[in-house]
């Protein structure tokens, strides 16, 4: 049913395109009549443009059909350009013989006895070569138009494939370290503190939930990520005791701001398993979001060990820039630097838009939601700012 309408669609384009035309050249003709004081005879030059153009109304799909069949290509446009001159010539014969039997005039010398049809169809040949080619050139222009905007569509379909690719890559990445050394954490409280390590326990619970969740969502409020990445950084506080501390610095404007699914975990993991946890003394990792005009700055800072000599980015940092250029194209900011005081110094500038808010998170039927927080109390040193 769609197909057809669009077919009568396109016929009621064409045949009003072409009355638009017959419509010019019957005024033109007027002006002229008028300029050289002969009789105007408007209704009736009228008449015979209508019946002239509309018949290349009815002929237009045609002219079509050939410039779909046979298109310009850079390696055959000599020998298509042979086979639309001989098309040409077979519909302005068609043409004129038509316009011969409905009657349409034509200047006919005194004296003439020969074919008025073979007359009509060298007369017309200058002016009907108007009509097919400019025809052949929209449908070419249309059919380019389309590929066109077919190959963007690929494009972007690719581009949306990729970016999901490389989110599920991140979610599957978990770094067995971390588990590993969690579950030895979890295994050496259960004989010292049986609550302490039913609640990381539960903590990890949580987190693996919230990595496998929703594999298709590119994009969550802030506020989803900062609860996934509180409970990373409980777990991480349980393992290494008085040497990490961590800092949380976010406008509660800012907490329904839309961030890539995943970003600030894996950069702040980042900084724990390579600045903090290499050194013996005590270490601080932050995160902090501002609002830029139409931007939002996302930091992750450490005071860790730093950047080495002759340091090569690693897959987890290329998988984030990757994923910010895919989702945001130029309208990103992805800077790794070093710290002042030591450390390395993450800046995200992404586009500022905000999701609608969520009364509810993803995993509420999870049960272990919150039993970390039971023995470890709130995150001490973290700071939610009321706006800036």
């Amino acid at each position: 049913m769609g197909a057809v309408k669009r077919a009568f669609t396109r016929l009621g384009i064409i045949f009003a395109g072409w009355t638009l035309l017959a419509v010019l050249q019957a005024t033109n003709l007027a002006i002229y009549r008028v300029d050289v004081a002969v009789p105007i005879r408007f209704l009736q030059t009228l008449r015979f443009c209508l019946l002239d153009y509309w018949l290349w109304a009815a002929l237009t799909p045609i002219i079509f059909y050939l410039a779909r069949r046979f298109p310009f290509s850079r390696q055959t446009w000599i020998r298509t350009t042979a086979l639309h001159f001989g098309f040409y010539l077979i519909v302005t014969w068609v043409h004129e013989s038509l316009a011969h039997v409905i009657g349409i005039p034509t200047r006919i010398p005194s004296g003439f006895h020969g074919s008025i049809v073979w007359l009509r169809f060298v007369s017309s040949l200058d002016y009907d070569l108007w009509m097919y080619w400019p025809a052949v050139l929209v449908w070419s222009l249309f059919e380019y138009y389309q590929r066109y905007r077919e190959r963007d569509m690929r494009a972007a379909q690719l581009k949306e494939q990729l970016a999901r690719a490389e989110l599920q890559a991140l979610r599957n990445q978990l770094h067995p370290h971390f588990l590993f050394n969690t579950l030895n954490s979890i295994a050496s409280l259960m004989h010292e503190d049986v609550g302490a390590a039913d609640d990381m326990l539960g903590d990890l619970s949580h987190l693996l939930r919230g990595y496998l969740s929703r594999s298709n969502e590119q994009e969550i409020p802030l506020c989803r990520e900062i609860e996934l990445l509180e409970t990373y950084t409980r777990i991480q506080k349980r393992r290494f005791e008085d040497r990490l501390s961590w800092r949380l610095d976010v406008p509660e404007g800012l907490m329904d701001a839309a961030i890539p699914a995943l970003l600030l975990q894996p950069l702040v993991e980042n900084s724990i398993v390579h600045g903090i946890a290499p050194r013996s003394q005590p270490g601080q990792v932050s995160v902090s979001a501002r609002r830029n005009g139409s931007a939002l700055n996302l930091e992750v800072i450490d005071d860790g060990l730093g950047l080495p000599e002759g340091y090569v980015e690693g897959i987890g940092l290329s998988n984030t820039r990757s994923r910010l250029r895919q989702l945001y194209g130029e309208q990103h900011l992805f800077e790794l630097t070093r710290g002042g005081n030591g450390g390395v110094v993450i800046k995200i500038g992404i586009p500022l838009r905000f999701l609608p808010p969520q009364s509810e998170f993803d995993l509420d039927d999870d049960t272990n939601r919150g039993r970390g927080r039971r023995t470890a109390g709130p995150t001490a040193d973290s700071v939610v700012a009321e706006g800036r």
